[in-house]
């Protein structure tokens, strides 16, 4: 989420999230084991969740906004890891001993990681790192949708990309397109997304769609419709709201599920 959360509830469920990556421990809500993910030094800025009794289960990689925590691990690991997909929660800001990355402007900064995670995932035994999809959030979201560059020369491309409510100050790119046409990238906004709408970034990433670029946009959601908690930030200068929309959420939530049944042949 971009700016300065206040909201003591979210405080609190991020908090705990941090906790459980130091040991064993049931997953976010009941999303399966998490543990840490090795002993590479990038180990210590991933969450990982997997779903119990699935062999080299596929991995979706989710990419954190500017609050720089697991704030979306609580929905989406659950959705997933009952699916027989593990999830990766990385940590980007942790990862370079920073608490968030508020105050760094709208350029890219951690396009690289989920390769580098993936490096990290490589020889567990439980998960699958070359059947993997990225899935970024706000800032996330950005660096998701400009990561094609990253994944040049290697293994094995991502199933899809799942960019929520991306872009900034009236900018909203990707190279997919260009670099790795072949994959799928999903692009979803709320339609009352203040902090989208402000400087017509909402629009800029409707503009996207084409070829492999899909847009999603959702009636009366705002930013940040699939967390389960609802707050403002501050950004150049402006309050923006966020907040849950189920509706939106659910929608979103089917999208995912049909393209990684269809890459996977996971449940939808």
């Amino acid at each position: 989420m971009i700016g300065r959360v206040r909201n003591l509830r979210h405080a609190a469920l991020v908090g705990a999230a941090l906790l459980v990556a130091a040991c064993q421990t049931d997953g976010p809500q009941g999303a399966g084991p998490v543990t840490q993910a090795g002993p590479d030094p990038f180990a210590d800025a991933l969450i990982v969740s997997v779903p119990p009794g699935v062999e080299k289960a596929p991995v979706v990689l989710l990419l954190e906004g500017t609050g720089g925590s697991s704030r979306m691990h609580p929905t989406w690991g659950p959705f997933l890891v009952s699916r027989g997909i593990a999830v990766v929660q990385i940590q980007s800001a942790k990862a370079r001993g920073r608490r968030n990355w508020e105050g760094m402007g709208c350029g890219l900064l951690y396009t690289g990681d989920p390769r580098a995670a993936l490096e990290t995932l490589r020889n567990r035994p439980d998960i699958d790192t070359s059947r993997f999809a990225v899935m970024g959030f706000s800032r996330g979201g950005t660096e998701a949708l400009g990561g094609a560059r990253s994944f040049v020369g290697a293994a094995a491309q991502p199933a899809a990309i799942f960019a929520f409510y991306p872009g900034c100050g009236g900018v909203c790119e990707s190279d997919w397109g260009r670099r790795a046409p072949q994959v799928p990238v999903h692009i979803f906004y709320g339609a009352s997304d203040g902090w989208g709408n402000h400087q017509g970034t909402r629009a800029a990433c409707r503009w996207l769609a084409r070829g492999s670029i899909t847009y999603h946009e959702y009636p009366g959601a705002e930013h940040g419709f699939d967390a389960p908690w609802e707050g403002q930030f501050r950004a150049g200068g402006n309050s923006f709201r966020f907040g849950p929309d189920p509706a939106a959420t659910a929608a979103a939530q089917t999208v995912v599920a049909d393209a990684l049944s269809r890459a996977w042949g996971t449940p939808r």
